[in-house]
């Protein structure tokens, strides 16, 4: 059994990219599923004779082929299903994971966080001429031998219209942070885009690890509700490894070999399948029969009955993500900093990460995972179960005892009417008894300092496509991808002035905002990291969001796939995918 691998061992070589030919696509389609027909038994004739037996040839020995082999396929599943496959118009993960085997960014990170070039010549930097002196200029070569899956040529034009549709007033896309400082991107001649900044955006390059680049001959002319509602993003035409083949709701997604892929040679496998098993126990059953290969984020209580199934290994990583439970800070019950910090105390974390997390997990107090250790603050507030604290601040507040059921009332609050119980919703994704369980020990901490919370069922698509973006909820729970960069100015930077629908709080603080955007605009690390340090500072005394735990990405692999490298973001699993092989 393979030991759980740590981030920092991680070394994944880059394959050489050549020319490939081109060729057309099959035409995708979006199918419900349909149960195969069983095939006709085929009749073998009895031979008409016996037949002499022959002398037993000698035995020889047939090496076996090291390395990866072409064909086959593999079944990755998750708990989940997607909503759309472009990265801007979607929170879930899910989508991103899937929808980055059919379409690619300009750039990706690999399992060290290092940046490697993907539909660009080499990723740019002031050294090799990418970057200006100022970093207000990127110049950026495009592959010539990059082509659609509809046999379409990818263009830089391509690279400039994806910048225009994602900054296109009316469109689903979530956050504009940084891609508002571009002056123009143009097209300097066919292999070469340019974009201008009016000021620097030192994320920037990290920014372009996350957006997967949009086809011009097909979404180009269309008004902002034609692209948010086109069929592309749900049967993407893309320049990944992979082509959309089907999906049917509900049950999978398959997508196959991509065989004009511009890297010679790969990707390696036929097909993959990925399969949405919405309950985790029937998941992980499937994962021990080989019924399914590959499961991304194994729950921390199932993870280690994995280390008893035969074929299967458990691979365990610290990730940058956290576990986290939102407050909307618009809402008239949270918006006195006391009563946050009141709650903070009132919930023991280091109890969640040893007995609800199994102890795979850290406790979280920020944003920034002590992993990236340059902008990473390990001197901010940190909140550790202290129900009498808690209780005192909760009175400091006006949140008094005095209903005789132990429940506290309103007597004073801000913007909350005299003796309205301190009672709200956590909602929660359906489908994992992990969460309930954690849920259910913080509600019931809570409940001893007067506090009475009732746990939401929603799912995924509900929570991330409407609740969370449009700051329709209470509380919420789930966890938040982290990059390699760790610039988090869409998760704080403010909502209205920004336009920013992924700082899904409603959190609003001039200071942050500046220091946030002081990070961002210089090129300077040093720099940067201290303005992180000053704002991460900030966000933890006022307590907009709970940070419980950095996520454990467990996967489950079955041995037989080979080549998978695990990746720290917690959102990219398959950000190798065209390495991937079988051995049988």
């Amino acid at each position: 059994m393979r030991e759980c691998m740590r981030l920092a061992l991680f070394v994944m070589l880059v394959a050489a990219l050549v020319v490939a030919a081109c060729g057309p696509a099959p035409t995708p389609e979006v199918v419900d599923p349909v149960e195969a027909e069983p095939a006709e038994p085929t009749e073998v004739a009895e031979p008409e004779e016996p037949v002499e037996a022959t002398e037993e040839p000698e035995p020889v020995d047939t090496p076996v082929p090291e390395g990866p082999r072409s064909g086959g396929r593999v079944v990755v599943a998750h708990r989940q299903e997607p909503d759309r496959f472009w990265a801007p118009f979607s929170g879930l993960t899910v989508a991103h994971e899937v929808g980055r085997i059919m379409n690619h960014t300009l750039i990706g990170t690999n399992a060290d966080l290092e940046y490697f070039p993907i539909l660009v010549e080499e990723v740019p930097t002031v050294e090799n001429g990418g970057i200006s002196e100022d970093s207000l200029v990127w110049t950026l070569r495009i592959r010539e031998d990059v082509r659609w899956h509809d046999g379409e040529p990818f263009r830089p034009e391509d690279v400039c219209f994806t910048y225009e549709t994602i900054m296109l007033e009316g469109t689903d896309v979530r956050s504009r942070v940084g891609w508002n400082r571009i002056e123009q991107c143009t097209v300097q001649d066919p292999n070469t885009v340019v974009f201008e900044f009016s000021e620097v955006d030192a994320p920037f390059l990290f920014r372009l690890t996350t957006v997967e680049i949009l086809p011009e001959h097909i979404l180009g002319g269309l008004t902002a509700e034609e692209v948010n509602g086109h069929e592309w993003m749900r049967a993407p035409v893309g320049t990944g490894p992979f082509m959309f083949k089907e999906w049917a709701g509900g049950d999978h997604i398959t997508v196959v070999r991509n065989p004009n892929y511009f890297v010679e040679g790969q990707p390696y496998l036929d097909e993959i399948i990925y399969r949405i098993v919405p309950d985790a126990n029937t998941l992980l059953n499937m994962t021990e029969t080989g019924a399914v290969d590959v499961q991304f984020r194994v729950q921390d209580d199932l993870a280690l009955l994995i280390d008893d199934m035969a074929d299967v290994e458990r691979i365990t990583i610290q990730s940058l993500t956290p576990w986290l439970v939102w407050m909307n800070n618009n809402h008239p019950l949270f918006q006195d900093v006391r009563t946050r910090q009141a709650l903070a105390y009132g919930f023991d974390k280091q109890v969640i990460c040893d007995r609800i997390f199994r102890g795979l997990s850290e406790p979280a107090d920020g944003p920034v995972s002590p992993l990236i250790q340059w902008a990473h603050n390990p001197d901010i507030a940190v909140f550790r179960h202290d129900p009498e604290r808690a209780k005192a601040l909760l009175e400091e507040a006006g949140w008094v005892d005095e209903g005789g059921d132990g429940i506290r009332v309103a007597r004073g609050v801000q913007g909350v009417e005299d003796g309205t119980r301190f009672s709200f919703e956590t909602a929660n994704i359906a489908g994992e008894q992990v969460r309930i369980d954690l849920l259910s020990l913080m509600h019931a901490q809570w409940r001893e300092i007067g506090v009475e919370a009732e746990i939401n069922l929603v799912d995924v698509g509900t929570l991330f496509g409407d609740m969370l973006p449009n700051n329709r909820f209470e509380t919420a729970y789930s966890y938040i991808g982290r990059y390699a960069d760790p610039d988090f100015g869409g998760l704080f930077l403010d909502r209205e002035e920004f336009g920013n629908m992924a700082n899904y709080t409603g959190y609003s603080n001039p200071e942050v905002d500046d220091l946030i955007l002081k990070s961002q605009q210089t090129a300077d690390l040093q720099e940067r990291g201290q303005y992180l340090r000053e704002a991460q500072a900030l966000i933890a005394e006022e307590v907009p969001v709970f940070f419980l735990g950095w996520l454990a990405t467990t996967t489950a692999l079955n041995q037989r796939v080979q080549g998978y490298s695990p990746d720290a973001s917690g959102y990219g699993e398959m950000w190798n995918i065209r390495e991937w092989w079988v051995q049988e």
